[in-house]
């Protein structure tokens, strides 16, 4: 799960549109009940809030989920 202030990348036609970039990092701030995400967008070394979509936004955690071992299953 991607907590608030979570650092995040952001894949995004919008930001290609207007940054000239597809991925971008940011923090995600809050999922909007109105249909978008509130992200802080890191670009050129300065945060903005943004709104984003959520049907043409894919946000992915930037940190690696800890692996979770095998269960072995006695068959």
């Amino acid at each position: 799960m991607i907590e608030r202030e979570a650092p995040i990348r952001i894949y995004s036609e919008i930001l290609a549109n207007t940054l000239g970039a597809k991925v971008a990092k940011g923090r995600l701030i809050r999922v909007a009940p109105e249909g978008f995400f509130e992200v802080l967008l890191d670009s050129s070394g300065k945060n903005f809030t943004s709104l984003l979509p959520i049907a043409s936004t894919v946000i992915v955690s930037a940190e690696a989920e800890e692996e979770i071992g095998r269960i072995e299953v006695e068959r």
